[in-house]
């Protein structure tokens, strides 16, 4: 005879009493409540109990164990952190690539709100070299140094305005080099600061398609460029390198040199040793010179 039991088990108790588990109240237990409480995160980080071990390099040299030494835990437990991908853990986004020009543009609203900036502004632009060390040019050509000391440098090809000596634009670039192949770069950069009149340039900037870009893209009415003859007495075949054979304005061409004065001027006070090891730090270290450059002359006109 097979022996059924009418009992049923299909609830489980809520509690044990002294008959198990039919023996407590009646009643469906909670089994699906909620396991962490409500002010707690969601990606908890488990920490262990035990002491924690010293690594291996704060000890001293003669020591090769790391067990020996132990430190109290920080706590035990569990703590809220942010999660993995949180977004302050993660790296902050680039600058923006024009964040110079943005920087640019506002340095001279504000020279243009203190009416620094004429109604025909003339315009000059020259190229300088910085150093890469705090040692003298003069010591290095004197001493037995390696030749990569003197080998390359930093240079900068800067637009200024002659009256002011605002920098409106600036392009960084390597030395030794020619300075004809920048100015249609660093003109079309100065030409969104200001609209010169006038461009001033030596004969490193001689070029039919310099003259070109600044009078036909950019709109600019005279260009003032002493003209390379390379090395012959006959006059260009190109149009505008024939006018400044012909024509050529020496009057103007005496405010050239102030762009040797803001030269003179930025070195002497910012110095001209860079301070930044690599291509692209040395190239934001160039652009912060020319920002404070232009800043400490806006102070000083306010």
């Amino acid at each position: 005879m097979r022996y059924e039991d009418k009992k049923s088990y299909d609830q489980v108790a809520g509690s044990l009493g002294a008959r198990g588990l039919a023996g407590g109240q009646g009643g469906i237990a909670e089994l699906f409540s909620s396991f962490f409480p409500q002010d707690f995160h969601s990606t908890p980080t488990v920490r262990p109990s035990g002491n924690a071990a010293v690594f291996q390099d704060r000890l001293p040299r003669h020591h090769s164990d790391a067990q020996g030494l132990l430190r109290p835990p920080q706590g035990s437990g569990s703590e809220e952190s942010a999660a993995l991908l949180d977004p302050l853990l993660r790296r902050e986004k680039a600058g923006k690539k024009r964040a110079f020009e943005i920087l640019l543009e506002s340095t001279f609203k504000h020279a243009k709100a203190f009416g620094l900036i004429d109604k025909a502004p003339q315009g000059a632009i020259d190229s300088t070299g910085l150093e890469t060390r705090h040692t003298s040019q003069h010591y290095i050509s004197c001493s037995r140094r390696p030749s990569f000391y003197r080998r390359r440098w930093p240079k900068i090809t800067v637009v200024c305005h002659t009256r002011t000596h605002l920098i409106a634009g600036c392009i960084v670039s390597g030395g030794p080099s020619y300075d004809c192949p920048h100015l249609p770069k660093a003109m079309t950069q100065a030409d969104r600061q200001i609209h010169f009149d006038q461009l001033l340039a030596d004969a490193g900037y001689d070029s039919e398609s310099n003259h070109h870009f600044c009078r036909e893209v950019l709109g600019i009415r005279s260009t003032v460029i002493a003209c390379n003859r390379r090395g012959t007495e006959k006059l260009p075949s190109t149009r505008y390198r024939r006018q400044m054979a012909q024509r050529f304005s020496k009057k103007a061409y005496g405010n050239r040199w102030q762009v040797e004065s803001v030269f003179s001027r930025n070195k002497r006070l910012l110095g001209s040793a860079l301070r930044a090891r690599t291509d692209s730090s040395r190239e934001r270290e160039c652009f912060l010179r020319i920002l404070t450059h232009n800043l400490m002359i806006i102070r000083r006109a306010a």
